[in-house]
């Protein structure tokens, strides 16, 4: 076999250019049946035979690019791909290059996705999230519990996470259902343009220009002929399946199908309005619209308008607050689809149905996803609303004190088995703690609070699992009500442009 693959030949812009010339010779051993084989077909047996894989092929690559490299099975991409993966791990253009074997052996498939990647809680979460991973339930779950789809994702995760400037896969989405492979050939080719980094896949299927959308695409065919296709590229195409995807009416039916898939699965209430998506008969996501909080701080930052004036009656203000705002409660999609912009098309499609001056909403997973703000909607900064609750602080250090660790304050069993450990003096304190802090007076159940002042240890440690999160605010102005205020001219944290 002759293989030849030049130094890279440095280009403007980080591009490089890479040439590869592999030829293969092969003679038969002499044996009763390869001496058959070669009588019955007339060929010599004592020839050399002489196979071109690459005949002095070029191809230049720039950074950041990404390269889609298919054709015929045993054509050579493999081959291909392996040389250039050698002499671009030698090359600084291209930084630290990683394939997906290397990134599957570091991934321990016993261990939770949110415990293996970022380098902590928040970062992980962001990571999961720019990989398609972004449902609670999910970040919880170990690698081997994964669908062939999620491991994809998460190997996608890894490669973020390990820093690499150059990702490499071969057999690219192979054994994935054709739908799957497009939103994960979408999937990373978002998160790679987004972080600049260089992706080469390889694999047989022709079917993922659109949503791949490689700068280059090399089309291997059997023997040495090679076409190469350099690309103007639009790093803002949308995923070809929202191309199919019908927006329209949807019911709580169509809530229920999918909120297992929240984070939130609770029942909800005082629903204004509910849209799905539906791609190809399927409902693969919803959005539930319904009545606001009737006071909120942040809203009053923002909005001071819909603020209750001196003389306002509760009964007027609730009605002005319900003719001029309503919330977001829910936006769910099938995980299958996670990180194609359904969620984004899903709210931006809809608010302007609603035919309301203003749409707000109020989510935890909001700090880390950013599809509300693809959406058009406004993020008031934390900073301006999240202020630090000294009382609230100090019952976190008294908790942390008796034994608490407050990262686990969300799991009854680990508040269950501190409580049992604590003298009756020190369970009041507790009590005394969940009843003021993480029991609103608008949400107690009179069964509730008259456990918790029984010192019942199961609610009390229940109560406790209600630590506040911190959520993100976000808001949109109809361009139809021209004469209602702009949010930004009231928000102290805009300069009013």
């Amino acid at each position: 076999m002759q293989l030849t693959i030049p130094i890279l030949i440095p280009k403007k812009m980080a591009e490089a250019t890479f040439k590869a010339d592999i030829k293969f010779k092969t003679k038969a051993r002499v044996t009763k049946r390869t001496v058959d084989v070669s009588e019955a077909f007339g060929i010599g047996i004592d020839d050399e035979h002489h196979f071109v894989v690459y005949d002095n092929f070029t191809v230049e690559i720039n950074k950041g690019g990404i390269v889609y490299l298919t054709g015929d099975s045993g054509s050579g991409k493999s081959l291909l791909l392996k040389q250039l993966t050698v002499k671009m791990s030698k090359s600084k253009e291209f930084g630290k290059v990683i394939t997906d074997k290397e990134i599957e052996e570091e991934i321990d498939p016993r261990k939770s996705l949110v415990e293996q990647v970022g380098k902590d809680t928040g970062d992980a979460i962001r990571i999961l999230s720019i990989a398609g991973l972004n449902e609670a339930f999910l970040m919880l779950r170990k690698y081997k519990e994964l669908s062939d789809g999620q491991k994809y994702r998460f190997r996608l995760a890894k490669m973020i996470d390990c820093g690499a400037d150059t990702w490499v896969t071969d057999e690219f989405v192979a054994l994935l259902d054709r739908t799957t492979a497009k939103v994960v050939a979408y999937t990373i080719q978002k998160a790679a343009r987004k972080l600049g980094k260089t992706v080469i896949v390889a694999t047989t299927h022709t079917d993922l220009d659109q949503d791949l959308n490689p700068s280059i695409r090399i089309f291997k065919h059997f023997g040495s002929k090679v076409d190469v296709d350099y690309r103007k590229i639009n790093p803002k195409r949308p995923c070809s399946l929202l191309k199919k995807i019908i927006i329209e009416k949807g019911s709580i039916e169509d809530y229920n199908r999918l909120k297992q898939f929240h984070y939130r699965d609770s029942q909800i209430r005082l629903v204004k309005a509910i849209y799905r998506a539906v791609l190809n008969g399927e409902v693969i996501g919803v959005i539930v619209y319904g009545s606001p909080h009737l006071n909120l701080r942040v809203r009053s930052i923002v909005l001071p308008s819909l603020k209750k004036q001196e003389n306002e009656t509760l009964s007027d203000h609730a009605k002005r607050v319900n003719k001029n705002i309503v919330r977001i409660w829910r936006v769910v999609v099938d995980p299958k689809y996670r990180g194609t912009g359904i969620a984004s098309l899903l709210v931006k499609n809809t608010m302007p149905l609603l035919n309301m001056p203003y749409v707000e909403v109020l989510a935890v997973m909001a700090r880390y996803s950013k599809f509300f703000d693809a959406a058009g909607m406004l993020r008031v900064p934390e900073e301006f609303y999240l202020h630090y609750d000294k009382a609230y602080e100090k019952s976190l250090e008294m908790l942390r004190s008796f034994g608490f660790d407050l990262e686990l304050l969300s799991s009854k069993n680990h508040n269950i088995r501190i409580l049992r450990s604590l003298p009756k003096g020190k369970v009041e304190q507790v009590r005394d703690i969940a009843l003021k802090h993480f029991v609103a007076d608008k949400f107690r159940k009179p069964v509730l609070k008259e456990a918790l002042l029984q010192y019942d240890l199961e609610s009390i440690a229940k109560a406790l699992t209600g630590k506040r999160l911190p959520y993100a605010y976000l808001i949109w102005k109809n361009p139809r009500f021209k004469n209602k205020p702009d949010p930004i001219q009231y928000c102290s944290c805009f300069d009013g442009d």
